[in-house]
C-alpha cells in the first residue's frame, strides 16, 4: 500500500512539474526601461500569466542581451500578451 501511495505522489509531482505557465506570446512591442526595472518586472507586466522565466529568456534573445543589467531609457523588444496589447479588453 505504501508503495502505491508513493507511486501516486511521485507521478502527480512529475505531472504537475511538467505543466508550464501559458506560452510566451508571439506578439512583441518595444518599451523603454524605467529606473529600477528588471527583466522579470517587464515579463510580468507585458506577459501576465506566462512563465516569467521563459519570457525573460525570450527578452534576452530578442535583444541579444548577455547580462540582465538594464539602463533607464534603454529600448527593449518584449513579448506582449494580446490582452495587454489591446488595452485589457
Amino acid at each position: 500500500m505504501a508503495l502505491l501511495v508513493t507511486g501516486v505522489i511521485t507521478g502527480l509531482g512529475l505531472f504537475l512539474a511538467g505543466v508550464p505557465g501559458a506560452a510566451v506570446p508571439e506578439r512583441t512591442t518595444t518599451v523603454s526601461v524605467s529606473a529600477g526595472e528588471t527583466l522579470a518586472d517587464l515579463a510580468e507586466r507585458f506577459a501576465p500569466g506566462s512563465d516569467t522565466g521563459a519570457v525573460v529568456a525570450k527578452i534576452k534573445e530578442l535583444n541579444s542581451l548577455e547580462n540582465a543589467v538594464l539602463v533607464p531609457g534603454l529600448p527593449l523588444t518584449v513579448p506582449v500578451a494580446a490582452e495587454v496589447a489591446e488595452g485589457g479588453r
